[in-house]
Order: C-alpha cells, then structure tokens, then sequence
C-alpha cells in the first residue's frame, strides 16, 4: 500500500508505462472481436447446417413417398444416420414425419408410420410416454397417437383418467383417435371432468366418421361424473339415438341443472308420442333458464295437446317464458296465429310487440 502511495504522477505518464497499458488494451479489444467473430460464426454454423439438413431430408422423404418398394428394407444414407445421432435432428425429423402424416392418408400414410419405424422413431416417443415431465408425455402420447402405434393402447388407456388435465384430455384424443366411437371406452372409468372444449372437440372429431351404434350410451347416462352424462347426452341428440329415450327423462331427477338442461334439449331430437306430455310435467319443478330449454323443446315437438299448457303460459310474470310459450304456439297448435292475434287485440301492450317479433321470426 506504501508502495501505491509513493508512486508519482510522473512515473504515471512515463512513457513506457504508457506504451504498456495501450498494449494491455489493444490486446483484450482484439481478443474480444476475435470472441464476437467466433460466436458469430457458430451462430451461422448452427443455422446453416440444420437448415441443409432439413432441406435434404424434406427431399428424400418426399422420393421415398412417391416411390413403391418396401420402405422397411430402404437403407438411409449415411449423411441422414449421422445427423440423425444428434437429438435436435431426430426431434426434426419425428416432428416433419408427424406433421406429414397428419396431412395425408391411405398408402402414403402408411409410408410415413414405416418410416417412422425404420428410423427408430418410435423409442424416442416412447421415451416421451415413460417421462415423468408431464409435457414431455403428452408429446410423446400425441406422436404414438398420430402415428398409430396401438400395442401402446393399453399403457395410454391408464392415463386417459391421469390427474394431469393435459396428460389424460391427450390419452383420451389418442383413444379417439385409434378406435373412434369404440374408443370412447374411456367414459366408463372417467373420475375427473370433461370440460366443454374438450366435449366440443370430441364431438367435432367425431363428425366426419359414419355414425355407428354406441354401446355405452345407457351407460354413460346414468354415470356418476356429470360430465360425462352431458357429454352423452349430447352424443345422443347428434346422433339421434332413439332407445336411451327413458334414460334421457330419467335425467330429469338429476341435481345438475345443466344436465336437466341438456336432457330437455336432447328429447327435442328423439321425441316420442308422451315427449311434450314429459316435458310440460317436468316445467314446473325447473329453474328458468331449464323451462326457457323446454319451451323450445315444445316449439318443435308440441301439439294441440299442449296448447292448455302453452296458453297458461302466456300469463306468466316473465317475458322469456312468455315468448317462449307464444313461440311454441304459433310453431305446433291449431290455430296458434290467430290465438295470438286476438291476445295482441286484447293485451296490445303486452302481447303486440311479442306478436310482430315472433312474425318476423318465423317469417309468417
């Protein structure tokens, strides 16, 4: 520290101090561009060469595609085996397969699962499916989905009721998509909720296919976890299945209001002779927003049968109810028009308005 002290402002501007410092600079400012320089190149490097191997393996999958022979005796070049020993290349690879194959069908379809086999793919997705990283799972159930690997379908069916949302909605998608209707076998052991996206998407997925008998419809209907009972409730009013036409009224006991709801929206779509009869007994005991569901269940299945009913209802306090049983009216009774002709005469002020809008409506 003495040493420090005593050195003077003269020794600090001598010149060979100087000459040294400068030179204890100038040699890190070039190590620092020679390090940019470097990280610059890799960087290019580590774009460049996957960008070429994508290019080259894009091209020989889309010859291999085109060509006929037996793609498991195919030998791959050598210039693919290499790459395809670096994780991040094989991850490319699975994903442009996967991606492929979601686009086509038939024999080319076919072409890409051999591939996917002859590349040795499959382990890296199941690899995925034993990993205990819930995304990593999901990927890995998703390309064994995909790629149609069904002597996995017993190992995916146990997590189609996994506590991870986003294991079981993707183990549930896989069994959808290796057996359609029949896999909705998951139904039968579901604890867990069915959320509404995920019914809708199932439901969607199940639009293109021919419509088929569903074995457990009753079933589900009568099942514990109300989301399913919605959801079977709605596959049985797409698909207008008849005999759980009982199993459908006997959801009129059910605590869930969207179930009753749902009940009353899918006996519109499988009524039979004492359906509107069910209904108008079951309005009293509903909440409003579930006797608003059976007045537009009446509109397309009631009768002049109904129309005591119906005409008790246009007295009620609220507005809905009402122009639901006007509605229901002037589609299915006798006489419904000129009925609510008269009332618009007797009662403009509450009925005249309702009378225009349901002309307009219904374009009568």
């Amino acid at each position: 520290m003495i040493l420090l002290f005593s050195i003077s402002i003269f020794d600090l501007l001598n010149p060979g101090l100087l000459y040294t410092v400068a030179g204890v600079f100038t040699a890190i400012i070039v190590l620092l561009l020679v390090l940019i320089y470097w990280n610059l190149y890799q960087r290019k490097k580590a774009f460049f060469q996957p960008q070429s191997f994508r290019m080259g393996f894009e091209l020989w999958v889309s010859k291999l595609m085109l060509e006929e022979g037996e793609l498991l005796k195919v030998t791959v070049p050598a210039k693919f085996a290499k790459h395809l020993k670096q994780p991040h290349k094989r991850q490319f690879a699975l994903d442009s397969l996967i991606e492929l194959k979601k686009s086509v069908a038939g024999t080319v379809g076919d072409n890409v699962v051999k591939l996917y086999l002859k590349l040795g793919l499959k382990e890296d997705s199941i690899k995925k499916l034993n990993s205990p990283v819930w995304h990593k799972k999901v990927k890995g159930i998703n390309e064994l989905s995909v790629m149609k690997q069904e002597d996995l379908n017993a190992r995916i069916f146990k997590l189609t009721n996994n506590r991870n949302k986003y294991i079981r909605r993707e183990a549930q998608a896989a069994m959808f998509n290796f057996y359609g209707f029949k896999g909705l076998r998951f139904l039968n052991v579901l604890t867990h909720s069915l959320s509404d996206w995920q019914q809708l998407n199932l439901i969607e997925r199940l639009r293109p296919l021919d419509p088929e008998p569903i074995p457990g419809l009753s079933a589900w209907i009568h099942s514990d976890n109300a989301t399913v009972v919605l959801f079977a409730l709605k596959l049985a009013e797409i698909y207008q299945c008849f005999e759980v036409h009982d199993d459908v009224v006997s959801c009129f006991m059910h605590e869930n209001e969207a179930v009753r709801g749902q009940a009353a929206k899918t006996l519109k779509e499988i009524a039979g002779e004492t359906t509107a009869g069910i209904l108008c007994e079951r309005y009293p005991s509903e909440t409003v927003k579930n006797k608003i569901n059976i007045l537009n269940s009446l509109t397309v299945i009631a009768d002049d049968a109904q129309l005591p009913f119906l005409i008790k209802e246009l007295d009620n306090e609220n507005d809905f109810l009402k122009l639901g049983a006007a509605r229901a009216i002037a589609a299915g009774c006798t006489g419904g028009w000129a009925l609510l002709d008269s009332r618009a005469l007797q009662q403009p002020l509450l009925f005249q308005n309702i009378y225009d809008h349901l002309r307009s409506e219904l374009k009568k």
